[in-house]
């Protein structure tokens, strides 16, 4: 299946296994020529499955490695937005894109991540009932940096709320994030335009030749 793309990186979650070994096994993963980017990486700081300073060690070395790597980085950030901007600012956002996935905050916290170019993705939170600040987040990321996911098997999208999700279900947060946005209209040839572009904007970011890098070249 040549057309699929993979990310490949070491959770928060494990990140107390992350070692020299584990990060050789990683970049041999990487130089995959269907690995498209880094993730999910970053910090969870809601289950703490592994230690905090373990947690920042790992996603400092990864995004190194993705920046030597040419490839972006997808970001699983949970009750650590702060320790994670600043870890990113420390170390440099990779040229080649940072995503933040599964946005579920309000405006004032997405509006820095906006400010630093990252790509930013919504799934199912955006739709649900109690989750206006999510819409609102929503409005303010520029049209070529935005994003639908599902984050399968999780975050099952309204009105299907409550059951196992599936990639399929990316059309229901589609189909929200144009309604935030202003198409509303289904008839509007706008309102296609616009879920096109989510569309280009994931190829652009997720779905680009090898790098130099992965092609023995850097």
């Amino acid at each position: 299946m040549p057309r699929v793309r993979i990310a490949v990186g070491c959770h928060p979650h494990n990140a107390q296994h992350y070692d020299d070994a584990l990060e050789a096994v990683l970049r041999e993963r990487l130089h995959d020529a269907r690995v498209s980017a880094l993730g999910e990486v970053g910090l969870d700081y809601h289950y703490d499955l592994s230690p905090r300073e373990a947690q920042r060690e790992a996603f400092r070395r990864q995004i190194r490695l993705a920046k030597e790597a040419g490839l972006p980085v997808v970001l699983h950030m949970r009750e650590a937005h702060d320790d994670g901007f600043a870890l990113l600012s420390e170390e440099g956002f990779p040229e080649a894109g940072t995503l933040l996935h599964c946005f579920n905050l309000d405006a004032t916290e997405l509006a820095r991540w906006v400010d630093a170019g990252c790509f930013i993705a919504f799934g199912g939170p955006l739709t649900f009932k109690k989750a206006e600040e999510v819409r609102e987040a929503a409005k303010l990321v520029p049209a070529d940096r935005l994003l639908t996911e599902t984050d399968a098997p999780y975050m099952t999208p309204e009105p299907l709320r409550g059951t196992t999700c599936g990639p399929e279900h990316v059309a229901f947060t589609a189909a929200k994030l144009a309604d935030v946005r202003g198409f509303e209209d289904l008839r509007t040839p706008a309102r296609g335009e616009f879920l096109r572009q989510t569309y280009l904007n994931a190829l652009g970011l997720l779905d680009r030749e090898p790098t130099a890098w992965q092609r023995g070249e850097g």
